[in-house]
């Protein structure tokens, strides 16, 4: 459990410091894009459960010891505060764009992209922009990911895009 929790963020700490490849040459491969396609569609996934507030699609998605990762404190938020809030949350819509994905290992991708999020919490509605950087775990035969930890950065005067 240590050992692969250091191997996460050294992982992590080798994507930051490796240049992210020109999106043509992704495209241009098939296997890159196939992963993007995949991970597209398990955050998407996840969106929707949290959306609709379903948390056996979220506990198909988010393994049992997830945490999230924060600079703003506590800093690390544990697997079951996380579900708390998430459902205490009126979610209007929720996008993601600028999604990449590296595999490190037939085990191991890391995802990420920009998400933005409109919730109800005062009269008016609010839009958030976060960083999102998943990491993602392969276990047992086939295609069972599930996601173990989640890097969460503000975004602050993104600029929307596509």
């Amino acid at each position: 459990m240590k050992v692969r929790r250091i191997a996460m963020i050294l992982a992590l700490f080798c994507m930051l410091s490796i240049p992210a490849w020109p999106q043509n040459q992704d495209k241009a491969n098939p296997v890159a894009a196939k992963l993007q396609v995949f991970f597209s569609e398990l955050e998407t996934q996840w969106l929707k459960a949290a959306q609709q507030k379903d948390p056996a699609a979220l506990n198909r998605i988010v393994a049992d010891d997830f945490h999230i990762w924060t600079s703003a404190p506590p800093g690390k938020i544990p697997r079951e505060e996380w579900f708390a809030g998430i459902f205490g949350r009126k979610v209007l819509s929720s996008h993601s764009r600028q999604l990449s994905v590296r595999s490190l290992s037939p085990e191991i991708a890391v995802v990420s992209f920009v998400e933005s999020e409109t919730y109800q919490q005062t009269p008016n509605p609010q839009t958030d922009d976060y960083f999102v950087v998943d990491v993602w775990i392969n276990s047992g035969s086939g295609d069972n990911w599930r996601c173990t930890d989640r890097y969460l950065s503000e975004v602050k005067g993104a600029i929307q895009g596509k």
